[in-house]
C-alpha cells in the first residue's frame, strides 16, 4: 500500500486500504481498528528500515523510506 500511496498514511488508513484491496467490505470499525494497530507495531519495528515516520503527532503518518 505505501508503495502506492501518493502522501503519508495513518495505520488506520493502510487498514482500510488492505481491507479494500483483498475485497473485504466491512462497517466493523472496531475489527478494523484492531488490524490497525497491529499494522502500526508492525510498522514501529520496521521504522527506519524501510519505513519512516514523517509527523510527530498522533495519529502517526508513515512512508516508505527516502533512503
Amino acid at each position: 500500500m505505501l508503495r502506492t500511496a501518493t502522501e503519508p498514511m495513518t495505520a488506520a488508513d493502510l487498514a482500510w486500504a488492505v481491507l479494500a484491496a483483498e475485497g473485504i467490505q466491512t462497517d466493523d470499525k472496531k475489527a478494523v481498528q484492531i488490524l490497525g494497530q497491529g499494522i502500526q507495531g508492525s510498522l514501529r519495528n520496521h521504522a527506519g528500515k524501510g519505513v519512516e515516520q514523517v509527523n510527530e503527532g498522533i495519529p502517526a503518518k508513515w512512508r516508505l523510506a527516502t533512503n
